[in-house]
């Protein structure tokens, strides 16, 4: 890197373009790129919206005296004196299930050395990540992995699905392993060594224990995305597209979004081969495979014994369009309309007193947040259903608002109609009118 000061944008397009030319090159001096003008750009792209921390501060707030706190943040970089604060836990309800899901919040400040961090590790691992590797990067949303693994799977010659699911991911990454992994890419001790104080600091649960993992990645950390798709590549996808794919006589599709993936085989004993030999590759590097959502199913044309699986909120099937044409298809799975049902309903529970103008507001943002993902190609019906059920709902709700009934049927329509709330649509675009990534050999 040249010695005169670049700007942040310009210095991590050089480690990209590097890291592209040199598959090979281990990355030195990139603790110095964390630098003052990187830590106000990082600032300004946090989520203002966030919870705070342990140290109580918001976004808002740390910023009041923002150049102060940068600089002081700065100076404790530069010594190696800076340490990473307890990571706050906090246990948020899953719509439609009596389990809560953890989320790790960092002090902003952590926050911002993690992105810092992130966005540097994303410049060199972007050339590295393989295309089937579709989550937590730029311009590749879990929707256009389903239409893209959907493209695959109708002019592919898939017959078999390996369905899989890791347990617990997030809580059982093994922090050796990952170090090692980094290593192959990054040789900058002081570096490793902020990715290590993240992955060791405490967890202050929310009863005032103190926790100090052994292994695992906070969910609500920054880094922990970046984190987790570099152990996968490893893990998986390097595996699963090189030394698998040149084991098979016939064709394999992969995709993997996050830790969530699925392999597609044309045989049925190579899907039954890769899900055995799957068992032992996760156990190497201190993961377990979750038997009860893992399996193996049959996926073909014109089998009247074709199955459906399910990837990303989507249930994928063989079905006929309306001029009797077979195609893959996808909708909505159940699970997700039952989890979208739930959460609807507990916030018009919550939020049942508000004025009529505000609700009104929120549905709007929940109605079009559905159609945006779920308004796929031929997934009209399960968009009517989602509709009919959320009017039913808001009827049921908002005739709690007092002890009177506040509606009948003819009063509501008239009312629905007064909001200008979004209807069921289709959004996405047919798959050959975008840019495309080429398909599995």
């Amino acid at each position: 890197m040249d010695s005169v000061p670049q700007s942040v944008s310009r210095s991590l397009l050089a480690l990209r373009q590097k890291a592209a030319a040199e598959p090979k090159y281990r990355f030195r001096s990139l603790y110095r790129m964390i630098d003052l003008p990187m830590l106000y750009e990082c600032f300004y792209e946090l989520r203002r919206a966030a919870a705070p921390g342990v140290d109580g501060l918001d976004v808002a707030e740390f910023g009041e005296r923002l150049d102060e706190r940068l600089a002081d943040l700065l100076e404790r970089l530069k010594a190696q004196t800076y340490r990473a604060q307890l990571v706050r836990r906090r246990y948020i309800p899953k719509p439609g299930s009596a389990k809560q899901r953890p989320l790790g919040i960092p002090v902003v400040e952590d926050k911002l050395v993690q992105l810092a961090a992130s966005r540097i590790l994303e410049a060199i691992y972007e050339a590295d990540f393989l295309d089937s590797s579709m989550g937590y990067r730029g311009g590749r949303g879990a929707r256009a992995a389903t239409q893209r693994l959907q493209h695959v799977l109708f002019h592919g010659r898939i017959g078999w699905i390996v369905e899989a699911d890791i347990e617990g991911f997030f809580d059982h990454l093994d922090h050796d392993w990952l170090i090692k992994m980094l290593e192959q890419r990054v040789n900058d001790r002081g570096f490793l060594r902020l990715i290590r104080k993240w992955l060791k600091a405490g967890i202050l649960e929310e009863d005032g224990r103190v926790l100090h993992p052994a292994t695992g990645t906070p969910q609500g950390g920054i880094v922990s995305p970046i984190l987790a798709n570099i152990y996968l590549h490893y893990v998986l996808d390097l595996w699963t597209e090189r030394t698998v794919r040149r084991g098979c006589r016939g064709q394999l599709g992969y995709m993997r979004y996050a830790d969530d993936f699925v392999c597609g085989f044309e045989e049925e004993t190579e899907a039954r081969r890769y899900l055995d030999e799957l068992r032992g590759r996760l156990a190497k590097f201190g993961l377990k495979l979750a038997e009860a959502k893992s399996g193996i199913v049959r996926f073909q044309r014109n089998d009247p014994d074709s199955g459906a699986f399910t990837f990303l909120g989507f249930d994928f099937y063989w079905g006929n369009t309306r001029r009797d044409f077979r195609t893959v298809k996808r909708r909505t799975s159940k699970k997700k309309v039952r989890v979208a049902f739930a959460a609807l309903s507990e916030w018009l529970r919550a939020n049942r007193n508000r004025r009529l103008r505000w609700l009104g507001e929120g549905l709007c943002a929940k109605f079009q947040g559905h159609w945006n993902y779920f308004g796929v190609i031929g997934n009209s019906r399960s968009l009517q259903i989602y509709w009919r059920g959320a009017k039913r709902l808001v009827f049921k709700w908002w005739n709690r608002r007092s002890q009177r009934r506040s509606y009948n049927w003819t009063t509501f329509e008239a009312m629905w109609q007064t909001l200008g709330l979004p209807v069921p649509r289709i959004v996405e675009t047919p798959y050959q009118a975008q840019r495309l990534l080429p398909l599995p050999s």
